[in-house]
């Protein structure tokens, strides 16, 4: 995540979202919720990008893209529950390994706590904004068709709707209108109406256009394609009756694909190619293999067949230079409050 001599990197892009963990048993915390339709843990997730590309091929961007905080909720809260004191550990986090951070949020995001927190402490983010008959009004006078027919693949365009605010906000933001009016992949005629769709922001028109800025929101659906990858090739299983192991227990999951997403760069920067989550776990960790005891050692023989591609990994590896933190000054302890710990508190 440090450039050389332990510098941090220059600027990145979090992306924050939730996601359900199934569960089958009474775990303490666990829910019914309506929108999943199951009982789950709601945990919420924030994930970081060099330059917000996760699939940028410049060397040494892409070690540095992961999972960087995660908290476990209750089932049965809302989707941005928490959020303003989850994006404030974020930050934190995010700053102590770069200079400069930006958000991209999704439109269970976009309320007003979140907006003006980050407006308040100068964090840029661009995020989509939930439409409503005002917003609506606004779009109609900016969509139009041009006369004659039409291009194959249709239209799509962005329009600059300025400076707004609603009474809940505590500052002004830039609103964008983003107009997809594409045919239908089946007849290949254009539909009735176009789609819509509004991004806010509270970057200035000088530093990104209106088209930069769609551009570097739909790079986040990497990010959501992470998140199913995850799921599928690592999985979190929380059987745990505790509510604090179950969460310790999703934090090393994470870990686990953090770990297993940078082996999977490096193992492609060494042989080329592309290789999704699953197939990096069953070629290169599900190998069989055999333990041998020899002179006071234990020696894992693996199969011929997985050595070649092992040994390119492990090359890699060997070439890693890892930047030691500094150390955190010493000082007494202090004992907690006499009121702490009397009663278990879940997060929500």
């Amino acid at each position: 995540m440090f450039a050389s001599g332990g510098r941090r990197v220059k600027h990145v892009t979090i992306d924050i979202d939730s996601f359900p963990i199934e569960v089958h048993g009474k775990q303490h915390g666990a829910s019914y919720n309506g929108y999943y339709k199951k009982s789950v843990y709601h945990p919420l997730v924030a994930s970081l990008s060099v330059h917000g590309d996760y699939d940028s091929t410049r060397q040494g961007n892409r070690l540095g893209n992961g999972f960087i905080h995660a908290t476990l909720r209750q089932g049965q809260v809302h989707t941005a529950n928490g959020m303003r004191r989850f994006v404030d550990k974020t930050d934190a986090h995010a700053h102590a390994i770069a200079q400069h951070v930006d958000y991209r949020l999704d439109a269970g995001y976009t309320i007003p706590s979140v907006m003006d927190e980050l407006s308040s402490k100068n964090r840029r983010f661009v995020g989509r904004l939930k439409t409503n008959k005002k917003l609506d009004t606004l779009a109609a006078q900016h969509i139009a068709r041009s006369p004659g027919r039409p291009p194959a693949g249709g239209y799509e365009y962005t329009v600059e709707l300025g400076s707004y605010q609603v009474d809940s906000w505590a500052h002004a933001q830039r609103l964008i209108l983003v107009v997809v009016d594409q045919p239908d992949f089946k007849t290949g005629q254009l539909n009735l109406m176009p789609r819509w769709f509004f991004l806010v922001t509270n970057w200035s028109e000088d530093s990104r256009s209106a088209d930069e800025l769609l551009a570097h929101y739909r790079k986040r659906g990497t990010f959501e394609d992470r998140l199913g990858e995850f799921n599928e090739s690592i999985g979190v299983h929380l059987s745990s009756q505790g509510f604090k192991e179950n969460e310790a227990t999703m934090l090393l999951a994470l870990l686990a694909f953090n770990l297993n997403t940078i082996c999977r760069n490096e193992l492609e920067d060494a042989v080329g190619g592309c290789w999704d989550m699953q197939r990096f776990v069953d070629f290169m960790l599900k190998v069989g293999g055999r333990m041998v005891k020899h002179s006071r050692r234990l020696v894992l023989r693996i199969a011929q067949s997985a050595e070649p591609l092992r040994s390119r990994l492990i090359g890699r590896i060997e070439g890693w230079q890892v930047v030691a933190p500094k150390a955190s000054p010493a000082h007494g302890f202090t004992p907690p409050p006499e009121h702490a710990h009397l009663q278990e508190v879940l997060r929500h």
